[in-house]
């Protein structure tokens, strides 16, 4: 992996809400919905719609649109984001046993 292709990768996992939005989707397979999200995660507006945009752009998400009145929309994880529960799983274990719990 190039020193830009890790830079891009870093500066969109540090972007603020991104791994919790990440950790969300690769825990389960149901789709979201933005107001879901919002409520679970306490992200605010705007960030959320930026994140799940970028998210969405950078393929660790799908977004679906149904032709509802009201809209709806909903998204669900891609494989890249799936594939990424054991990195949390081991975040997680690495949290606890340094006092992060």
């Amino acid at each position: 992996m190039d020193v830009e292709a890790k830079t891009q990768l870093f500066t969109l996992l540090g972007s603020a809400h991104t791994l919790p939005i990440l950790h969300e989707f690769a825990f389960s397979a149901e789709p979201r919905r933005f107001n879901e999200l919002q409520d679970r995660l306490n992200v605010p507006t705007t960030t959320l719609t930026d994140r799940l945009q970028e998210l969405t752009d950078a393929d660790f998400l799908r977004r679906h649109s149904y032709d509802e009145i009201p809209p709806r929309v909903e998204y669900t994880a891609t494989e890249k984001t799936t594939n990424l529960k054991p990195l949390f799983e081991f975040l997680c274990a690495w949290a606890v046993y340094h006092g992060y719990e």
